[in-house]
């Protein structure tokens, strides 16, 4: 019997057994029945999507549910095959010969799962700073036009090739000579049914008078009808035989073996730059998902516990012979919006898509690999966010040509290298912002105690006080911009006898920064400047009283502005003022 400390750790981990109750169970079931009925087609089609085939996908949908129940830290994510990840796993897997592109899969699912869990442990849950938000948005996009560019030989019913959006685009435009005409109007109807029942449909319902809510969720379910007519459709008119028609084909019946790949140096040396990029992209994905569904229910998500349970769920990923999976927004948004309450509905998926893997496949023996193309294009269609980026332009030109760049690098090398050049960009941009940062000469607001810039306000300076009010931390980076900064300033106040560095931005003084301050101190002593700092953060400060500096300092350090200048600011000459009262 688990005593209190062992309960109290359980809780801790997993609070949401706390009351947990039939009604909550409930609430899960049907959940994780709608979810389900949303994942079978979808893990079908992202096994498409990444060059694997079908059965991968439900391999992929079981064991990292519970994996995530275990480890992660939301409520409500569903973990398993998602568009980007599946498509970032086809870039990595073209490059090797095809007959092991299915041991790659799972060793890229492994090596991911193994970085995410190192990280995780090492409590590196703020790599998510490293990457922006536009960055993010860009990927997204570019990553949502490469997948329907690579799906449209479906539609077509063609053969292409090609990891890069312009080379797919050659080759589909070589093949289109040999298009099906039945597997065209089947995807293009299908694309367009897709389209208007994720639009429209849940609204056409509520003026019907059914429940918001409820109608939202029987427009969740109406690609699964769909897709049933789509079956049906083939298997009755014989359009497979008779047309041509692609379909699934056979889906081998059951469960895999439980098994770790072993890779060798080579396919190490190959997989482990998109393994690295894979579980960036997984976890910066999954995090913004989290924390989305973690807002509306008030919770709160841990970074570090989100790297665990990614790291897990893609480490049983590829031992159960599936491949690299991730947090969907899509099924996510399905299960909170289906009345989940804790993450047993994910582990009630798992056992439902067992059901599938054992008795489910040959019902899905003549589903047209056109409708499955068909729901991914039109999924795609919500993960364009040009609006997004085209204010990010027009707020800050650095950050807009950021995520252009990212856009552009997905589309012409592939979503691994258009991550690392957003992400490396984003970066540089960052430096080059702290490589020269904004240093003001600032003045006082006549009759109050505020001080500004005084190139851009009209206020009081002093010629024998200057104040440099420093807007950026001091790093090695920008340290001797600071020393020329300094130097230009003496060389144009000649009366300038005492400067105030005005310093509440500065939350850190690294090293080379200390030895640029100690300089700068001895320079203006030689120049006959006192130096004076104001407006300290105190953790700088005591850092600082350690130093040579503060024993060498010329000036002082003051509380505050005001403080600083009522002490240095020489007094009015007041000779220049007569006692002499004209009365006249």
């Amino acid at each position: 019997m688990a005593g209190p400390k062992n309960t109290s750790k359980i809780l801790e981990q997993w609070p949401w057994l706390k009351g947990y109750n039939s009604s909550l169970f409930t609430d899960d079931v049907v959940a994780a029945a709608i979810v389900t009925i949303l994942l079978v087609p979808q893990c079908l089609a992202y096994a498409l999507l990444a060059g694997l085939p079908p059965q991968v996908g439900i391999y992929a949908s079981i064991l990292p549910l519970i994996a995530y129940a275990a480890f992660g830290s939301s409520r409500y994510m569903s973990v398993g095959p998602t568009a980007v990840i599946s498509l970032m796993t086809a870039a990595a897997i073209a490059v090797l010969p095809e007959e092991t592109r299915l041991v790659s899969a799972a060793i890229l699912a492994v090596m991911s799962g193994l970085i995410l869990i190192v990280f995780g442990l090492l409590r590196g849950g703020f790599i998510m700073n490293f990457v922006s938000r536009s960055v993010v948005t860009a990927y997204i996009s570019g990553a949502a036009l490469l997948i329907m560019i690579s799906q449209t030989k479906h539609v077509l019913g063609t053969q292409a090739d090609g990891t890069t959006a312009f080379g797919m685009i050659k080759s589909l435009l070589n093949s289109l000579s040999t298009t099906n005409i039945v597997s065209l109007m089947f995807g293009g109807v299908c694309i367009v049914l897709f389209w208007l029942s994720r639009q429209y449909l849940s609204y056409g319902l509520f003026k019907l008078g059914i429940r918001s809510r409820r109608a939202k969720l029987l427009a969740r379910i109406a690609p699964i009808v769909i897709i049933g007519i789509s079956i049906a459709i083939s298997y009755g008119f014989e359009l497979p035989q008779k047309y041509g028609l692609k379909v699934i084909g056979d889906i081998p019946r059951g469960l895999p073996m439980l098994q770790v790949p072993i890779p060798d140096l080579d396919m190490l040396q190959m997989l482990w730059l998109p393994a690295l990029v894979l579980a960036l992209v997984a976890f910066v994905d999954n995090m913004s998902t989290a924390q989305t569904l973690a807002s509306r229910s008030r919770d709160r998500i841990d970074a570090d516990r989100e790297m665990l349970g990614m790291g897990a769920s893609n480490m049983v990923a590829g031992i159960s012979g599936g491949y690299p999976v991730n947090g969907s927004m899509s099924r996510s948004a399905v299960n909170y919006t289906a009345g989940a309450k804790t993450p047993v509905s994910s582990l009630i998926v798992a056992a439902f898509m067992t059901l599938s893997a054992l008795f489910l496949t040959p019902i899905l023996k003549y589903l047209p690999l056109s409708t499955l193309a068909a729901l991914i294009i039109a999924a795609c269609f919500s993960l364009f966010d040009f609006k997004s980026i085209w204010r990010t332009w027009k707020y800050s030109a650095g950050d807009g040509f950021t995520a252009l760049a990212t856009f552009i690098g997905v589309l012409v090398f592939g979503v691994q290298w258009g991550v690392l050049i957003g992400v490396v960009m984003a970066m540089v941009l960052h430096i080059r912002t702290t490589l020269r940062p904004n240093m003001a000469i600032v003045g006082r607001f006549p009759g109050t105690e505020h001080y500004r810039d005084a190139e851009r306000f009209n206020v009081e300076t002093n010629e024998f006080v200057k104040t440099l009010r420093i807007d950026e931390s001091l790093y090695y980076a920008n340290a001797r911009y600071l020393e020329d900064k300094i130097a230009r300033l003496v060389e144009d106040s000649p009366k300038m006898r005492d400067l105030i560095l005005m310093c509440p931005a500065i939350n850190r003084i690294d090293a080379s920064a200390l030895s640029s301050l100690e300089t700068i101190n001895s320079r203006l002593k030689s120049a006959g400047v006192n130096l004076h700092f104001s407006e300290l953060h105190t953790h700088i400060k005591d850092r600082l009283a350690k130093t040579n500096l503060i024993k060498n300092l010329t000036g002082e350090i003051f509380f505050s502005q005001k403080e600083a200048m009522d002490s240095l600011e020489p007094e009015p000459d007041w000779s220049r003022f007569s006692d002499h009262v004209d009365i006249h």
